[in-house]
């Protein structure tokens, strides 16, 4: 996502604050910079947010890389992921239970977090589920794999 290949219209979630263009989904890439140095999430009415990467064809997805809003003190501390092949059907990324896994997430704005999944995803679109936050939900991510 960093380097821009995966277009912006591809990168979409459940709300963004008030609407503004400065929180947009494609504000989520890794080491983006500048005001809303981040997406955030529009905290006031989405109670379960998620933010997502549409790949268009099945990819393979390795792992997650994660960052906090790079202007203020606002970060995920923890989520889960769920991918799809349709956009209709979703999975959780489980442990060997089948219980939905809960990622660590930041601690500070810019420190990367490194998520290595337990299993190598075949999926067209992956979604973010943060599950818990600092001040607001707000993220920087990368995904990790062959695209």
């Amino acid at each position: 996502m960093e380097d821009g290949r995966i277009r912006d219209e591809r990168i979409t979630a459940s709300s963004f604050r008030f609407n503004l263009a400065s929180y947009v989904p494609p504000r989520a890439r890794l080491n983006i910079q500048g005001h809303a140095a981040g997406w955030v999430s529009n905290y006031s009415t989405d109670r379960s947010p998620w933010i997502q990467v549409d790949f268009v064809g099945t990819v393979t997805i390795t792992g997650l890389i994660t960052q906090g809003r790079g202007d203020m003190d606002y970060w995920v501390t923890e989520y889960q992921v769920t991918y799809s092949e349709d956009g209709q059907s979703w999975h959780h990324v489980t442990d060997a239970d089948g219980t939905p896994i809960k990622f660590p997430g930041n601690k500070d704005r810019n420190t990367l977090v490194t998520t290595r999944l337990p299993f190598a995803l075949r999926t067209r679109i992956l979604r973010i589920h943060p599950t818990d936050w600092h001040w607001h939900c707000s993220m920087r991510f990368e995904v990790i794999g062959c695209y």
